[in-house]
């Protein structure tokens, strides 16, 4: 059975929002009218260019401006939709960007800072080995995953490489990265908002270091090797 997308994992926990519609200038004319009492005060509500209508069109605008404000907010506070101008640098410091693995520029563009917020919010309590993979995958790797003990076992032949340990119990906290992918600038399907050093893995191997147990050492391996 195929194995769910990272992105609609991410949507399922992090689910899209129902818009606000704001009304348009007549209809908040005509809901203010219909709110009015009936009698001779005021006849006039819908009455076309009276002044008493005239007003109510007034109060109209600014109840579409209030709307166009509140369209704005509700849009801007949910980060699939938030913006560098508005509330996206909040959801950055709510989950911890920049850190030492995410970094900002002036120069990131938005869709890739709400990546990195909607990735670090949603898929950071990693515990499994199948955790890891659907992370990596979300930033853009393919990656496979073993214990090192599962790389070296007990008897001949072995897998080359051999992954050496001191002992049986660091062997079997050992957790072996392997990118299924050659290592090569052009293999995102995104501009990534960070400075790479030797590679362009290195901001997956920051955020493993990271979430990795402390009692756990992290190999991380080539296509090749």
């Amino acid at each position: 059975m195929a194995q769910p997308q990272p992105i609609e994992i991410v949507e399922t926990i992090v689910p899209k929002q129902l818009d606000f519609v704001p009304f348009s200038d007549a209809d908040n004319t005509q809901s203010l009218a219909d709110n009015l009492p009936d009698g001779v005060l005021y006849r006039a509500k819908n009455i076309p260019n009276t002044n008493f209508r005239t007003f109510l069109a007034a109060l109209a605008l600014e109840i579409g401006r209030i709307e166009g404000m509140i369209e704005f907010i509700a849009d801007d506070y949910y980060i699939w939709t938030s913006t560098i101008s508005g509330l996206l640098p909040s959801w950055e410091r709510a989950v911890g960007i920049p850190d030492s693995c995410f970094k900002i520029t002036k120069e990131t563009p938005a869709e890739d800072r709400i990546r990195n917020v909607i990735g670090k919010f949603a898929l950071m309590n990693v515990v499994t080995r199948d955790d890891f993979k659907l992370l990596a995958e979300f930033f853009g790797f393919r990656i496979e995953i073993t214990s090192g003990t599962e790389a070296n076992g007990n008897v001949f032949p072995l897998t080359f490489p051999i992954i050496f340990s001191n002992s049986l119990k660091e062997s079997k906290f050992t957790m072996i990265v392997k990118f299924l992918d050659k290592v090569n600038p052009n293999v995102f399907p995104f501009t990534f908002p960070i400075t790479f050093g030797d590679d362009e893995t290195s901001f997956l191997r920051c955020v493993f270091r990271k979430l990795k147990p402390a009692y756990c050492r992290i190999i991380f391996l080539y296509l090749g090797e």
